[in-house]
């Protein structure tokens, strides 16, 4: 039983010495160096630079401040090397490696994901908005503008800055900048249309908004802000309209019943008002106007 043991042990030895062999056969005395730039040359730090023997495995590194790297213990073989570091776009190559001569210097440029800089400059700019710093996030997007002109998609965000400071007439303009470059973009229609029925241009909101198939509309809020603007200017009859195409298109959001029910509060149709409270309570319960929906009901009961 004793040498049975024994010889269990040294088999097993024997398999996690080859396993370890295994995960390590990428080891060997090879030897590759280089540096990571942009598209002007200079050095870019902080670069991931990954190295992948294939079936064999790899290791990774980051770039310095001169935008340098070397690795060495590699195997022979055709080594796969991925440079990443948003927002540049990732690269890959390919690099001969043998044991006993020396690879010359991997010289990479990498170029920028403009679409990359852009969502993180938004991303900044959401964290000015969100603490009600607008013209902070405004110096943000209008950085963007100057640097990338083609990145008109950035002129909804900015005409928001202006719409938040209640300066209409500059979220107007801004507006129409984005639709002007984009005609195909229906959000930003239904946005400017909202904001021009807000503002008391009723007949320019209503003829663009008339432009736009309600179909590809994809955030209900567009008909809730569009009814609420008629309502605050006691048009209730055409915020119905905007409210029944929010239940139609976006049945279980519950924002347009609410405010269906009150239309129909107001015309004396309790038991159509009943109807949209409760369906507004079972999909928004915790919304802030869930409370008056509840007065609401027990009242009428």
């Amino acid at each position: 039983m004793r040498i049975m043991k024994q010889a269990f042990i040294v088999v097993l030895a024997l398999i996690l010495c080859a396993s370890v062999a295994s995960a390590q056969s990428w080891r060997g005395m090879g030897r590759v160096s280089g540096k990571v730039m942009d598209e002007e040359g200079k050095p870019i730090e902080g670069v991931t630079v990954k190295l992948n023997l294939p079936n064999a495995g790899g290791t990774q590194i980051k770039t310095n401040k001169k935008g340098e790297w070397q690795i060495g213990g590699l195997s022979r073989g055709e080594w796969q090397i991925d440079f990443e570091l948003p927002p540049y776009e990732p690269r890959r190559i390919t690099v001969s490696v043998a044991e006993l001569s020396r690879v010359p210097l991997v010289e990479i440029k990498l170029k920028l994901d403009i679409n990359e800089v852009i969502r993180t400059e938004v991303v900044k700019a959401a964290d000015f908005i969100a603490r009600n710093q607008y013209a902070d996030a405004r110096k943000v997007y209008e950085a963007v503008l100057v640097k990338y002109p083609s990145a008109y998609r950035i002129e909804p965000y900015l005409a928001r800055t202006y719409y938040l400071e209640k300066n209409y007439d500059e979220a107007i303009k801004h507006m129409k900048i984005a639709i002007d470059k984009d005609p195909s973009d229906l959000e930003n229609k239904l946005r400017l249309g909202n904001i021009l029925m807000e503002t008391g241009r009723m007949e320019e909101g209503r003829q663009l908004l008339a432009t736009v198939d309600d179909s590809v509309v994809k955030d209900s809020g567009i008909f809730v802000n569009v009814g609420i603007s008629l309502m605050n200017q006691n048009k209730a009859d055409e915020a119905l309209v905007y409210f029944e195409k929010g239940i139609k298109n976006f049945p279980a959001v519950g924002d347009s019943y609410y405010y269906r029910g009150l239309i129909r509060l107001q015309k004396g149709d309790t038991a159509g008002m009943k109807a949209d409270f409760t369906k507004f309570l079972e999909l928004s319960p915790n919304a802030p106007e869930a409370a008056a929906a509840k007065k609401a009901l027990e009242q009428i009961k």
